[in-house]
């Protein structure tokens, strides 16, 4: 049976209601050649907090640290393999490494930490991956598309996490790219 998982914003959608902000080879270097995104950019002001999406463990706390600035990685089981939920360029951490967590347990609050410190409050956004290991290099090996998990992506319409921690979704939500 497959665990539910709750979303990690209160409200989520796709930054932009872009496709560059979802995942996969999505973006673009400077010469036209395709160059991947990892995950989703979920618009949200910087202090918006973020939550927990399923039962699990903390697995590590970055602060500050390169492109992704402030991160948290936290593991969880989905159809019989640990995964896990990374959250980055956060503002604020509200757990510690080690921690054992439940779906919709506080993590944090987004910010405008690592590479996105560049872009304007209007861009402000979490960077949200799904993972297969927690340890991940650059490129898409050890990710997955979000997907997966959701069933859906939040691109034009969104997906929103209500009060009792159950997954509600718009009809019109449109499938990304996976």
């Amino acid at each position: 049976m497959s665990v539910k998982v709750a979303w990690p914003l209160s409200y989520n959608i796709i930054r932009g209601r872009s496709v560059n902000n979802t995942f996969g080879m999505v973006r673009k270097h400077a010469n036209g050649t395709a160059k991947p995104h990892q995950g989703w950019d979920l618009e949200a002001s910087s202090g918006t907090s973020c939550f927990a999406i399923a039962d699990g463990k903390v697995e590590f706390v970055k602060l500050n640290v390169g492109d992704y600035g402030t991160q948290v990685c936290c593991s969880f089981d989905f159809d019989g393999k640990t995964l896990y939920a990374y959250y980055a360029h956060l503002s604020r951490v509200d757990v510690t490494e080690g921690d054992s967590m439940s779906q919709g347990d506080l993590i944090g609050a987004t910010g405008n930490t690592g590479n996105a410190a560049t872009l304007p409050t209007s861009e402000d956004h979490l960077h949200f991956e799904i993972r297969t290991k927690k340890i991940c290099g650059l490129g898409l090996a050890g990710r997955i598309s979000p997907m997966k998990v959701y069933g859906t992506c939040p691109l034009t319409s969104a997906a929103i996490q209500n009060l009792s921690n159950s997954m509600s979704l718009t009809a019109n939500d449109l499938r990304c790219m996976p």
